[in-house]
């Protein structure tokens, strides 16, 4: 090769063949991308996790209540289904709790349609109380006037 042939000699050598600061770049180069790019997805993937939050930052797991009355609204959206019940205390006043449940997709592979919880359906709903005093309940377990007793 001639004066300035080396140079398009060079570029025409396969990738394998370069070497960078001891670095071969279809080797080392690449194994260090693998492992970046896997780093960044465990890291995405733990973010999302994080981000779906625990039962137990919001409800108080350590004990359970029960209530009872008419379910006022069912909202079946995602990620989680709520339902409202008119709760009654022993005062006679009246106050609307949210209870939080599953996900949709969950309640359905549970059995639950949307049918299921309609309001002034009579419910009995067992669950874990909020942890800042909030009329907000998660389910543990609903049993609908008929007798069913379903998971949420």
């Amino acid at each position: 090769m001639q004066g300035g042939d080396t140079h398009y000699a060079i570029l025409r050598r396969p990738f394998s063949a370069f070497k960078l600061s001891g670095f071969t770049l279809t080797s080392d180069i690449m194994n260090h991308a693998r492992f970046v790019l896997l780093f960044i997805a465990l890291g995405a993937s733990s973010a999302v996790l994080f981000a779906h939050h625990s039962v137990g930052a919001y409800y108080d797991t350590t004990r359970q209540v029960t209530l009872k009355g008419p379910v006022t609204e069912v909202e079946w959206t995602n990620p989680h289904m709520f339902l409202h019940v008119d709760v009654r205390d022993e005062q006679g006043q009246t106050t609307n709790w949210a209870i939080e449940t599953d996900s949709p997709n969950a309640l359905s592979r549970a059995g639950w349609v949307r049918a299921t919880v309609k309001p002034g359906d009579e419910v009995t709903a067992t669950g874990y109380p909020s942890k800042k005093g909030l009329t907000a309940l998660r389910l543990v377990t609903l049993v609908l006037a008929d007798g069913r007793k379903l998971k949420g």
